[in-house]
């Protein structure tokens, strides 16, 4: 006697447009909270004939700390605002994940969510751009002193937030948009139907009268002669 087949466990595995929507939802998360972590340190080097100097320089989307000039070099702090388009471009991404998973018939919506999340994503991967030119123009205005710089965790949690709104927009294009449900027409209540049967009426539209013989007495004329 064979012994019964194990059954195998069906595992279903989420659709396109919930992957799509948890990628954008962690784009938008980790990018808002890039801002708030440190982008870079930089640090200067600076030679004075027999002595040298090194300053440090933190810089974050909201709050740049730097020396100031004296003997001894003290440290102040300056207010920035370049994180408002990285929590734009954050808060869009949540949107369209909100969209694709909480919103009614998202398929229907798809041109919307696919332009919101290609704005998010062109975004942050324009502040990071910014963030690297800023370094770049830094460095270069002190000519003559040495630079060591290392990337902060906002750096990296931005420059993740930019790969995954890129992934979540390359999963929206595999998504194909819901054509509406045509809906059929309802008469009115006292509206005449056309092309209504009626199973009672007869094939002729009225009874016709038919006188038919018996038939249990009903013979078959004859075939004539051939002559």
């Amino acid at each position: 006697m064979s012994e019964p087949t194990p059954s195998v466990p069906v595992v279903r595995l989420p659709s396109r447009r919930v992957v799509a929507g948890v990628v954008l939802a962690l784009a938008g998360l980790l990018a808002i909270g890039g801002t708030f972590a440190d982008l870079y340190d930089l640090n200067v080097s600076v030679n004075l004939g027999l002595t040298s100097f090194e300053h440090s320089f933190t810089v974050s989307s909201w709050v740049t700390n730097y020396p100031t000039a004296g003997l001894p070099f003290g440290e102040g702090s300056r207010t920035n605002y370049f994180g408002v388009p990285a929590v734009i471009a954050g808060a869009l991404a949540l949107y369209a994940a909100n969209l694709l998973l909480r919103g009614r018939n998202p398929l229907q919506r798809l041109t919307t969510v696919r332009l919101t999340a290609a704005a998010a994503t062109a975004m942050i991967a324009g502040y990071i751009w910014f963030a690297v030119t800023n370094l770049i123009d830094s460095m270069g205005t002190n000519v003559g002193s040495t630079f060591t710089f290392a990337a902060g965790a906002g750096m990296w949690l931005l420059v993740a937030a930019a790969l995954l709104g890129a992934l979540g927009s390359v999963l929206l294009l595999g998504l194909m948009p819901e054509a509406p449900m045509a809906s059929t027409p309802q008469p009115a209540e006292n509206e005449a139907i056309v092309y209504q049967v009626d199973v009672d009426t007869p094939p002729m539209g009225f009874e016709v009268p038919v006188d038919l013989p018996p038939t249990d007495t009903y013979q078959p004329p004859a075939r004539p002669e051939q002559s």
